[in-house]
Order: C-alpha cells, then structure tokens, then sequence
C-alpha cells in the first residue's frame, strides 16, 4: 500500500498554480499601481542577477527607496503581503509580469519614480551586467509620455438632440 502511494506521487505532478491562492495572484497579474510595480521590477532585477535575495539586500533596497516615498504609505503587514504576491508573480510567470508593468505604473509621474529607482540601484552599483540589461529593457517598455489632455466633445443643445429624435424616429 504505501509503494502504491508512492508510485502515485512520483507519476503525478504537483502545479503549485493549481492552489487557489496562487490561482488569484496569478489572475490578477494586471491589476495594481505603482507599489505592485516598484516591487515587481525590484523582484524582476534581484532574480537577473545572481537571484539570492539576501535580508540585507532587501533592507538596502527599501532605504533606497525611502527618498522616493514609493512606499511609505504601506504598513508593515501590507508590505509584507505585497512581496509575498509579487513573488509569486515574479516565480511563476516572469514574462508576463515584466510585461505588465507599463498597466502598473500608468502615468508618466509614476514611471518616472520608477525610473528614479532604476538610475539609484545603478548608481549604488548594486547591479550587475545582467541587470543593467534588464533595467535597459525595463525603460524601454516604461516610456515617459506626457498625455496630451483630450478635448471635451461640445455639448449638443435640446433643440438639436430633439431634431436627431425625430429625424430617427420619421426613417
């Protein structure tokens, strides 16, 4: 009985995936802002490099953070469960989640924070070639444009709303 068990584990795969917490993080890749980005990108060049993400490295990285106030509004326990979905994210579809930081960071406001994160972690040269590779393609996805405000459409007024209606309602 407990070989039988055994040949069972061995022929069947186990897809952490599958559990439904990691099911939820995974189906909401795209939703967020700047703090799910901040970490994403952080996880995503930590993982480049020699991808040992040691607690001093972590504590380094969020006294660089610290002058860009990227982060200050969470607390201790949001942080906590933000690194813990990003690091999922960031484990189980490394792609994706590189692709889906220009809907994170939306504004040219919140890339260019981002941006200020990626020129201190060089310049504290706590990157490798690798890395700055990556960083190099993290601009290039994250484009700093200024939106160009839309012009409201004119309102129509009663008396030509009245004649769309009955020229709608004669056809």
């Amino acid at each position: 009985m407990a070989d039988q068990r055994a040949d069972i584990r061995r022929q069947t795969r186990f897809d952490p995936r599958a559990v439904p917490a990691v099911r939820q993080v995974l189906d909401e890749i795209d939703k967020g802002g700047l703090p799910e980005a901040v970490v994403r990108a952080g996880m995503l060049i930590a993982k480049a490099g020699s991808g040992v993400r040691r607690l001093a490295q972590m504590e380094h990285t969020r006294e660089l953070l610290a002058p860009t106030g990227i982060l200050t509004g969470l607390s201790e326990d949001d942080l906590r469960r933000l690194l813990h979905e990003e690091t999922i994210v960031v484990e189980f579809e490394p792609t994706q989640a590189k692709r889906s930081l220009p809907r994170l960071a939306r504004s040219a406001g919140d890339r260019r924070k981002l941006r200020a994160m990626f020129n201190a972690l060089e310049a504290a040269e706590l990157v490798d070639e690798r890395q700055r590779t990556l960083i190099a393609e993290l601009r290039r996805l994250l484009p700093i444009t200024e939106r160009m405000p839309t012009r409201p459409r004119p309102l129509r007024s009663a008396s030509s709303r009245r004649k769309e209606r009955e020229k709608h309602a004669a056809a």
